[in-house]
């Protein structure tokens, strides 16, 4: 049996005097890591009267979800999305931009996808 690495990575960045959440997403999302993160993510929520919260997510290395976690995700969207301002999605290939795409139809925040992650932060900045 191979051992395969996936996970979900929680962290804070600055970059000069603006602060952001950071997302990595490795290998193939399953339930348990997102029962790992979520109370991360929870708990730093938890502490902001009215968060605006933008976060840089890089999925370059994600390969997709179980259909559980994919659910885990999409619940987390729809009960916290309104403390994110913006995501910048950071990524590679057709896929996950369009995935980027559709997270921005579909959740209270603005996503946009970038290739690196200098333009990412860059909007974050805007």
């Amino acid at each position: 049996m191979a051992n395969e690495t996936h996970g979900i990575s929680v962290g804070i960045e600055r970059c000069d005097n603006e602060f952001y959440m950071t997302f990595v997403a490795i290998g193939k999302l399953t339930h348990e890591d997102y029962e790992y993160m979520v109370p991360m993510l929870e708990a730093a929520i938890a502490g902001v009267d009215r968060p605006e919260i933008n976060v840089l997510a890089d999925i370059s290395q994600l390969e997709g979800w179980e259909l559980r976690a994919a659910w885990d995700d999409l619940k987390i969207g729809i009960e916290h999305g309104k403390a994110f301002k913006k995501i910048a999605i950071v990524g590679e290939g057709k896929l996950q931009q369009w995935m980027a795409k559709i997270a921005d139809w579909f959740t209270p925040y603005d996503a946009k996808f970038f290739e690196s992650k200098k333009q990412a932060r860059d909007w974050l900045n805007d």
